[in-house]
C-alpha cells in the first residue's frame, strides 16, 4: 500500500498537454463558447466532476493549463481494445488504460498510481455513467478513497452545457460550455466514504444556472468604445491621421474597431469622413507653405499619378477611391496645385464619404454574419486581418513600382 501513496511533483509544462488544452479550448469556443470559473491549487489532486456527455473530458482538459496535465483513466478492455481507438484516445485526451478485473476500485487505484505518481491530476466521474435527465446521480465513493489513500486534495468541478452540446445518444448541437471549479477538500477533511461534501458543492455549482456564451475581452472593450464618444473620436482621429501621414487606410478602422459593434459602423464612417476632410485640408495647407508631411509606404509613381489627377482641379480627388494611391498624396498635390479650400473640401467629402459608406456597409454586413464567432475569436481575427492587410499593401506598392520600371 505504501507505493500507492507515492505522489509525484506536478510535471510542469509539457507539449502534449499544452496541445490538447489549446485544441479543445478552441474547439469549444468555436462551437458555442467556453468559460472557466474559479481556480485550483497547483498540485496533484483528484478532480471529481458530474458526467452528462462524451464532451465532459475534453471540457476538463480545456479548463486546466498544461502544467496540471489532468488525466482520465479508461477501461482497457473497451476503450483500448482496438488500435485505432487506442491511438485516438491517447492523442485526444491522453487517457491511461486500467484493468477492470478484480473490481472497479482496484482498477481505479492502479490508474491513480500511474497518474498521481507522475504528479498529474486524476479525473474521476463518480456517477459512473452519463446522466440522461441532467440531474446529478448517485456518486460512488472511489474518488474519496483515492484522495485519502494518496493524501491529495479532492476538487469538485461542475460541467455545464455539454449535455446540450453532445447529449447521450444524440448528435452535436452547438452551444456554450462552462466549467465551474469548486473549493478543494483536503484529504484529512474527508471522512470514510462520505461523498456529501462533494455532492453539496456540485449541486450548488450546477444550480447557478445554464452556461453563458463567452466573449473576447478585446471585443468587449472595443464594443463599449464604439457605443460611446471614444469610438467616434477614434474614427475622426484615424481619418485625419491617414490624410496627413498615417499609412493605414481609413476602412481599416472599421475592420479593426468597428466590427466589434456593427450597428455603429455607419456613424463611424461619417466621422472617418469628417476627419479625412480635415486632414486633407491640413496637408494641403502645409504643402502650400512648403511643409510636406512624411508619406511612408508610397512611391514616386503614386505621387505622379496624384499630381496628374489634381491638375484637373478638386474633382480629381475622386480618382483616388479605387487606385490604391493614399489620399495624403492627393492632399499634397492639391496644395502644390493651389486648389481652393472650399471646392477641395466639398469634393473630398463626397469622394471619401462615398468610399467610407460603401466599405462600411460591406464590413458591417460581414460583421453581422460573423458576430457570434468574432466575439469569441477577436484577437486571432485581428492577427489574420493584420497579416492580410500587410500582404495587400505590399502588393499595391509593388504594382506601382513596376509601373515606374515599365
Amino acid at each position: 500500500m505504501t507505493s500507492r501513496r507515492r505522489v509525484g511533483l506536478p510535471p510542469g509544462f509539457n507539449l502534449a498537454g499544452a496541445a490538447r488544452h489549446t485544441f479543445w479550448r478552441n474547439v469549444f469556443h468555436l462551437v458555442g463558447g467556453y468559460k472557466v470559473r474559479g481556480s485550483a491549487p497547483y498540485e496533484a489532486m483528484v478532480i471529481v466532476a458530474n458526467h452528462s456527455s462524451h464532451a465532459d473530458t475534453p471540457a476538463l482538459i480545456a479548463a486546466f493549463p498544461a502544467p496540471y496535465k489532468p488525466v482520465v483513466v479508461a477501461a482497457e478492455d473497451y476503450w483500448f481494445e482496438k488500435a485505432w481507438m487506442r491511438l485516438s484516445l491517447k492523442l485526444a485526451i491522453g487517457a491511461v488504460p486500467v484493468h477492470r478485473k478484480g473490481g472497479g476500485y482496484t482498477g481505479l487505484v492502479d490508474g491513480a498510481q500511474t497518474v498521481l505518481g507522475a504528479g498529474s491530476s486524476l479525473l474521476v466521474f463518480p456517477e459512473g455513467t452519463r446522466t440522461t435527465d441532467g440531474r446529478l446521480g448517485e456518486l460512488r465513493s472511489g474518488a474519496v478513497r483515492i484522495a485519502r489513500e494518496f493524501d491529495v486534495p479532492l476538487l469538485p468541478v461542475a460541467i455545464v452545457g455539454t449535455r446540450d452540446l453532445l447529449p447521450k445518444g444524440g448528435g452535436l448541437h452547438p452551444g456554450p460550455v462552462e466549467v465551474r471549479l469548486g473549493h478543494p477538500i483536503q484529504p484529512e477533511d474527508l471522512v470514510d466514504d462520505d461523498m456529501s461534501p462533494v455532492v453539496h458543492q456540485l449541486e450548488a455549482l450546477l444550480a447557478e444556472g445554464p452556461a453563458t456564451a463567452s466573449e473576447s475581452r478585446t471585443w468587449r472593450v472595443l464594443h463599449r468604445a464604439m457605443d460611446g464618444k471614444a469610438g467616434m473620436a477614434g474614427a475622426a482621429a484615424w481619418g485625419f491621421a491617414e490624410a496627413v501621414s498615417w499609412p493605414v487606410t481609413m476602412e481599416m478602422y472599421l475592420a479593426v474597431v468597428g466590427v466589434a459593434n456593427p450597428r455603429r459602423i455607419l456613424p463611424a464612417a461619417a466621422w472617418l469622413t469628417a476627419g479625412s476632410v480635415a486632414g486633407v485640408l491640413v496637408t494641403s495647407e502645409l504643402t502650400r507653405r512648403g511643409l510636406r508631411p512624411p508619406a511612408p509606404l508610397t512611391t514616386a509613381t503614386m505621387r505622379d499619378a496624384a499630381a496628374q489627377h489634381m491638375a484637373a482641379g478638386a474633382r480629381g480627388v475622386w480618382k483616388q477611391a479605387a487606385n490604391g494611391v493614399p489620399v495624403k498624396l492627393y492632399a499634397a498635390a492639391a496644395g502644390d496645385a493651389g486648389i481652393p479650400r472650399i471646392p477641395l473640401a466639398v469634393h473630398t467629402a463626397g469622394a471619401r464619404g462615398a468610399r467610407a459608406v460603401a466599405m462600411g456597409a460591406a464590413i458591417g454586413g460581414a460583421a453581422v454574419v460573423g458576430h457570434p464567432v468574432l466575439r469569441r475569436f477577436y484577437v486571432p481575427y485581428l492577427g489574420v486581418l493584420g497579416v492580410t492587410y500587410a500582404a495587400g499593401l505590399a502588393l499595391v506598392i509593388r504594382s506601382w513600382r513596376r509601373k515606374a520600371s515599365g
